[in-house]
């Protein structure tokens, strides 16, 4: 099992769980979609959690069909992240919902508004109707999805 992540702090925080939990067989690598470069067989399954919205649509697009090249066909992609699943006109109410939503002002008690005001702003989530074509391009069938709210989706999806 291989680990990629861009944040050395994120990687550390997992290489102590897995010691912790006793596993032995987890390579952490030093990466992102765009720089992780796999070695050995194709893989036959990739989970991304709240990562691909760091990376503007375009740059989207080439992460998953660099992560289709590294599955087996029949591998799976498990992909949860932040997605828009409502129609841009609708967006000045499905935020205003989110942010009445968060934490009051304290951090410790989970994002706040600003905090969700700051990825509105700064990072680069998309819509659902712009990310699935992606997924098919890049050589994927969607076989199960599942949205929490108008923000938050989770696809299986099979390589062809």
């Amino acid at each position: 099992m291989v680990a990629a992540d861009v944040s050395p702090a994120m990687l550390a925080t997992l290489r102590d769980r897995a010691a912790e939990a006793g596993l032995t067989s987890l390579e952490c690598a030093h990466a992102g979609f765009l720089s992780y470069h796999h070695e050995g067989p194709p893989a036959d399954a990739v989970h991304t959690r709240h990562a691909l919205h760091q990376l503007p649509d375009f740059w989207k697009a080439l992460a998953l069909d660099r992560l289709a090249a590294l599955l087996r066909p029949g591998g799976v992609l498990r992909l949860r992240d932040l997605i828009y699943d409502f129609e841009p006109h609708e967006a000045e109410s499905v935020f205003t919902a989110w942010l009445a939503g968060a934490a009051n002002r304290d951090p410790a008690a989970g994002y706040t508004a600003d905090d969700y005001a700051e990825h509105i702003r700064t990072e680069h989530s998309t819509y659902r109707w712009l990310l699935e074509p992606m997924l098919t391009r890049a050589g994927f069938d969607i076989v199960d999805t599942a949205f929490e709210g108008r923000l938050f989706g989770t696809y299986t999806c099979v390589r062809r």
